[in-house]
């Protein structure tokens, strides 16, 4: 049965547990430095955190508690890995880091401009739900789903599509989907009717206003051989008209393409399960 418990620490007692146990919380996206070099003020800064993690009942007698060192052995095997990164919609730094053995799973939060992690252990078959809740609620933009194509000069990272595809675009860039324009026949009385504004039309206008937050959701997992497997990367975009998550990827030949998807909390959640599924 998994186990159900919280507990906070200092990054720099983070890292003197870690060091003991062997999990490292210098991952993305937490934001940890190192610890001393110097072995005299390593040992000193030791002895603080032995005595703070006794006070508040972490430790006994040099003991960690049962939840410590299992939050700590996870950090140190994982399974699976999901980093969540970005921006909310008050400017405020997210930051947290997800990691579950497949039985048991541990979320790792930092604060904005703070210094401390919040570890939570939780059962696995929450993992999609814990996720999807780091995210701010928002209701799915209203305008479609929309792809948009450029031609790298250069080969880039698929990450780098997403930069890319934000950008400002060229007036002369053709819609997304490469449609041939079709000229309507002019009836006598009547009006042509209107173009439908292509992807890129679309996208420039809602990325005109306020975005209202966004970030990225990157998913690795540990393969059978013991190598790292990444999924494609996810990213989302909260913006006046609503959520998008952004599926990008890159082309044999160097195209970049990303994909507007208008998403709620249901359409992120099933994303997120399936960029799990395809690396577990």
């Amino acid at each position: 049965m998994a186990e159900r418990f919280e507990f906070v620490l200092e990054v720099f007692e983070a890292l003197v547990v870690g060091r003991a146990t062997g999990g490292d919380v210098r991952r993305y996206p937490l934001r940890a430095g190192n610890l001393p070099s110097d072995p005299v003020r390593f040992v000193h800064i030791a002895r603080q955190v032995y005595d703070a993690l006794e006070e508040r009942r972490l430790s006994v007698s040099g003991e960690l508690h049962p939840g410590v060192r299992t939050a700590f052995e996870l950090l140190a095997d994982p399974r699976i890995s999901v980093a969540v990164s970005g921006i909310d919609g008050l400017g405020a730094d997210v930051a947290v880091l997800v990691v579950s053995d497949g039985a048991q799973a541990l979320g790792i939060t930092q604060a904005p401009d703070s210094d401390e992690l919040l570890f939570s252990l939780f059962a696995d078959e929450e993992l999609v739900e814990v996720v999807t809740g780091v995210l701010p609620p928002a209701p799915a933009a209203t305008t479609g789903r929309h792809v948009v194509h450029r031609a790298a000069g250069r080969e880039v990272s698929a990450m780098a599509a997403k930069r890319i595809a934000e950008a400002e675009f060229d007036e002369e860039e053709t819609d997304a989907f490469g449609m041939i324009e079709v000229k309507a026949v002019v009836r006598p009385g009547r009006r042509p009717p209107a173009e439908k504004p292509s992807d890129v039309a679309v996208l420039e206008r809602v990325l005109a206003e306020p975005r209202l937050g966004g970030g990225h959701i990157a998913v690795s997992a540990q393969g059978r051989r013991g190598e790292r497997l990444s999924g494609e990367p996810l990213s989302w975009l909260d913006t006046a008209d609503g959520r998008y998550l952004v599926h990008t990827r890159s082309g044999e030949g160097g195209e970049l393409t990303a994909e507007y998807v208008p998403a709620g909390r249901a359409d992120l959640a099933r994303a997120i399960r399936d960029a799990i599924a395809a690396v577990y």
